[in-house]
C-alpha cells in the first residue's frame, strides 16, 4: 500500500488540519525498525499523535517512555495502575463519576489489548510510517469524520456504532477499540487530550483498522466530491 498516497488523498479530500497518523502496536522487539531510536524523555500517547500530525515526528516508545500510564495501558503496554483500575482517579481526583463503583465500571469497560501484549509503539505521520501500521487515526472536524463514516457505510451498509466515554479518547477509543474489534470507532475526544495535547473543542477522533484504509480512501476519492457538491448546492 502506498501510505503517502493514502495520506495525501485524505488530507485533500477531507480538508484536514494536519496529517493522518499511523499507529503500530508492536508485539515483538524484533519488529522494531532498524535505526529507529526510542525517545529519551517520556511523552503522553496523545502528544505523540499531535507530534506526528503536525510536526512529522516518528516516535518509538516502550512502557517506560509513555508518560501517561492510562494511555499506555489502553494500548496494551501494561496494566492500569491501581488508582485507575479501582476508579480512584476518575472519582476522587477528576470528579468524573458519581461514585467509586461507577468510576470502576467505566474503567472495566475500556476497550484495550491484553496488558503486556504490546512491547513498543510506533506513532508516525501516515506518509512517513516506517512500519505497516495497525490503526490509522484521523483527527478532524465533524464533516471529515462524517465522510469517513459514510465511506464505510457506502460499501458495508448498516449503521456505525461509536463506543466512547469522553475519557481516553485517543488511546482506548481510537486505538484500543479498532485494534481489538477490527471495526472503525469514533470518539468525541477527552479532556486529557485537550489539556495535554491541544485537541480542539470542535475536533473529533476516528480510529480505522489499517486493513480498511485503502478501500475507504478509494471510496472517498470517488464519491466525497459529489457528496460535498450536493450538500452545498
Amino acid at each position: 500500500m502506498d501510505y503517502k498516497e493514502m495520506s495525501d488523498k485524505l488530507v485533500k479530500l477531507l480538508d484536514l488540519n494536519g496529517k493522518p497518523v499511523a499507529i503500530s502496536l508492536l508485539k515483538r522487539k524484533g519488529d522494531i525498525p532498524k535505526g529507529l531510536k526510542e525517545i529519551t524523555e517520556p511523552r503522553r500517547y496523545c502528544q505523540m499523535l499531535q507530534d506526528a500530525r503536525f510536526n512529522d515526528v516518528v516516535t518509538l516508545a516502550t512502557k517506560d517512555t509513555h508518560a501517561c500510564k492510562g494511555g499506555a495501558a489502553a494500548i496494551g503496554l501494561e496494566d492500569y495502575p491501581e488508582n485507575i483500575k479501582n476508579g480512584t482517579l476518575y472519582f476522587e481526583k477528576l470528579n468524573k463519576e458519581i461514585s467509586l463503583g461507577v468510576a470502576k465500571r467505566v474503567v472495566d469497560n475500556m476497550p484495550r489489548p491484553v496488558p503486556g501484549s504490546t512491547v513498543a509503539t510506533v506513532v508516525a505521520p501516515l506518509d512517513k510510517t516506517p512500519t505497516n501500521p495497525d490503526v490509522i487515526i484521523v483527527i478532524g472536524n465533524t464533516l471529515a469524520i462524517r465522510r469517513i463514516a459514510q465511506a464505510h457505510i457506502y460499501r458495508h451498509g448498516g449503521r456505525m456504532t461509536a463506543n466512547f466515554a469522553g475519557i481516553q479518547s485517543t488511546c482506548a477509543d481510537s486505538t484500543g477499540s479498532p485494534y481489538i474489534t477490527g471495526n472503525i470507532n469514533i470518539s468525541i475526544g477527552c479532556d486529557g487530550a485537550a489539556k495535554n495535547a491541544g485537541l480542539k473543542d470542535d475536533e473529533m477522533v476516528i480510529g480505522i483498522p489499517a486493513e480498511m484504509l485503502e478501500d475507504i480512501v478509494n471510496i472517498l476519492a470517488e464519491r466525497a466530491p459529489g457528496w460535498d457538491n450536493w450538500m452545498r448546492s
